[in-house]
């Protein structure tokens, strides 16, 4: 159900919204889906969350969203969003812990969970990647994406649900000219 296609946890948060441009898509329709989505980013965090909880990402994600498309456009983010995020960035982090095999676990609360995502968001902010972010080259796509490629020249949020599309439809256009 959940991609992690943008190398970055907080711009795969984004991209739980799909299609924002005509038909949004939810991706985190009940606080169980938090959890799925936690525990499968590169987080790998085990959180439980309630209904409350749950609109409380989403506002998040959105003014994320907000503050680094303002940034990308060179523009200031506004003053709401900015409080909020760095709010959430001077929380506490997720609790590590040391199993008896020797394997790592990963919990935290929600507030936790946002405090990793916003200061995984103001890293990238603040450093070098935040040039290599773009968007998919999808046109109804609004996933954004730290393109890692050797040359820069990615240009889908990912194969599986862009990348593939446009070149299907590209060979159909050919074969029907």
């Amino acid at each position: 159900m959940f991609v992690y296609v943008s190398n970055r946890p907080s711009l795969d948060l984004l991209g739980t919204l799909k299609w924002r441009r005509d038909v949004p898509e939810e991706q985190l329709h009940v606080p169980g889906d938090l959890s799925t989505w936690s525990a499968g980013s590169s987080l790998g965090i085990e959180v439980t969350a309630g209904p409350a909880e749950l609109d409380q990402v989403r506002q998040a994600r959105e003014a994320l969203y907000r503050v680094v498309s303002a940034v990308r456009a060179g523009q200031a983010p506004v003053a709401p969003d900015v409080a909020l995020l760095n709010r959430l960035a001077a929380g506490p982090g997720p609790r590590l812990q040391l199993r008896a095999d020797g394997t790592v676990s990963r919990t935290s609360s929600v507030e936790q969970l946002l405090g990793a995502l916003v200061r995984d968001a103001l890293d990238l902010l603040a450093g070098p990647d935040l040039a290599r972010v773009k968007d998919c080259s999808n046109a109804r796509c609004t996933r954004l994406y730290v393109d890692v490629s050797r040359a820069s020249s990615r240009r889908w949020c990912g194969m599986a649900e862009c990348g593939n599309v446009a070149k299907v439809a590209a060979f159909r256009a050919r074969q029907r000219s």
